[in-house]
């Protein structure tokens, strides 16, 4: 059973936690946080989702993410699970904060990464995920027009990847 943290509207602990998977009531939040993994040429690392996901299966995600539990912040969430579904540890340092992303009963949390590595070294987590590859910005636009892609925001996805334009 994952525990995590219910805050409200304003990112606030209530104080309450609750199942993964139990439904929130009017107002609660949850945290969710993601990495966005650039490699120098300015490609977005993307991973596809396993077929067996109950949420977006077989759809192209961004780098790592997940639920933040309990005792958690978002940070630590992004670097465990990097941890968990690439095989890559990073550390606090090398992350910088994107931006928060209401959806639903969600507070999306986004972090940046620069790190050029072969997608194939990866020690991806089979039952999370079925791929990773290198993404240029086309092709992700491409691919979340098309519906093959979570069906994250164009705003948001812009706002992604204007942040990585201003750290070259």
């Amino acid at each position: 059973m994952e525990l995590i943290d219910i805050y409200d509207g304003s990112r606030r602990k209530t104080g309450r936690t609750a199942e993964r998977s139990s439904p929130l009531s009017p107002g609660e939040r949850c945290l969710v946080a993601h990495l966005c993994l650039f490699d120098s040429r300015g490609e977005l690392l993307i991973q596809r989702r396993s077929a067996e996901k109950k949420r977006y299966p077989g759809c192209w995600d961004l780098s790592a993410g997940g639920f933040v539990r309990s005792g958690e912040d978002s940070l630590q969430a992004v670097l465990r699970e990097t941890r968990e579904e690439l095989g890559l540890k990073l550390r606090a340092q090398e992350l910088s904060f994107i931006l928060t992303e209401p959806f639903s009963y969600v507070l999306d949390d986004f972090y940046f990464a620069r790190l050029d590595l072969e997608p194939a070294a990866l020690s991806l987590q089979r039952e999370e995920l079925s791929a990773a590859e290198f993404c240029p910005a086309e092709t992700l636009c491409r691919r979340l027009g098309e519906g093959s892609f979570v069906d994250y925001s164009a705003t948001l996805m812009a706002s992604i990847l204007a942040f990585e334009r201003a750290r070259r």
